[in-house]
């Protein structure tokens, strides 16, 4: 049987995996106000994708500079790691995560509402009849009627 060590070790070693990796290392020497503008990024055939999440961003990211930039980075990050699947890219392409922003701020408004504590609706109106025959257990029920009449 295998060990939570040794089926981490083999996840880190799936290639999916280590091209992800590899993405989250490089998006990781990006500066920190490229990195608010950037939603996320992937590698497509030899191309790099990055999405960003405003237009104002991609407008920013389309400058030359800031291109110049994200080729060195993207050229020293291949001199360190020479095996790295990113050594394949030629060229890189910007655009517009619209739906991906929108879609990620619905989930965002859904785990606040679900954060929320809800309040508690009566259900009972309080008109039951009471055949308990113990009559510890009758006046515990007759005081909780009492109480539900009382909210309503």
């Amino acid at each position: 049987m295998k060990s939570t060590k040794d089926i981490i070790r083999e996840i880190h070693n799936l290639p999916l995996y280590c091209q992800n990796a590899d993405l989250q290392d490089l998006l990781g020497l990006f500066s920190p106000t490229h990195k608010q503008v950037i939603a996320f990024i992937y590698k497509k055939d030899n191309l790099l994708m990055i999405a960003c999440k405003h237009p104002l961003g991609l407008l920013e990211l389309k400058k030359d500079s800031n291109i110049k930039i994200i080729k060195e980075l993207l050229k020293t990050f291949v001199k360190f790691r020479p095996n790295s699947n990113l050594s394949e890219i030629s060229d890189i392409k910007f655009f517009v995560a619209t739906e991906y922003m929108k879609k990620k701020e619905k989930f965002k408004q859904r785990v606040k509402l679900s954060l929320q504590i809800q309040p508690y609706i009566e259900k009972s109106d309080g008109k039951f009849q009471n055949n308990i025959k113990n009559e510890e257990n009758s006046k515990l029920f007759e005081e909780i009627r009492e109480l539900i009449i009382a909210r309503k």
